[in-house]
């Protein structure tokens, strides 16, 4: 399995916050209220980070040796860190697109800003969590796979 790229979540952060900011100004435009999410969601984010990184402690320390898990348990782990970095990214570009909406009004709704605030930052916490738990998943290599893979260059 390939590591989650940078580029994918940052792109997917940008397109996310794109959508908000417009998906907020036409339900404001349309003479709608606009969607704003309860802080709490924020707060349940970066939870949900700090249960990753829980479950993937043990991941982490079977990596290195110190111990050993089930194999169905690390792949668990490793597709719940990829979906968690996935989801981070997301909200944490919805929550930034809406909250630049909102601070760019005439009149600035502070509980509006507050809440997207929260969220934004439990949706960074997740991001970093599912990048973190992703990486404590990767194998060190095993000599066997250095000693038969091809030289660069070599022929």
């Amino acid at each position: 399995m390939k590591r989650t790229s940078a580029t994918a979540l940052i792109l997917t952060a940008v397109v996310a916050a794109a959508l908000a900011w417009m998906v907020e100004a036409m339900l404001v435009m349309s003479g709608r209220p606009a969607l704003v999410p309860t802080m709490t969601l924020g707060i349940a984010l970066a939870l949900l980070g700090g249960v990753l990184l829980l479950l993937a402690w043990p991941v982490r320390q079977a990596a290195r040796g110190k111990r050993r898990i089930d194999y169905r348990h690390a792949t668990s782990v490793l597709g719940f860190a990829k979906a968690n970095a996935v989801v981070g990214a997301l909200l944490a570009g919805a929550a930034l697109g809406a909250l630049g909406f909102f601070s760019t009004r005439a009149v600035v709704a502070g509980d509006a800003v507050l809440a997207l605030a929260v969220i934004a930052g439990g949706a960074v916490v997740e991001l970093a969590a599912g990048v973190i738990a992703e990486h404590w998943c990767v194998l060190p290599p095993d000599d066997e796979d250095d000693a038969t893979a091809p030289v660069p260059g070599a022929a």
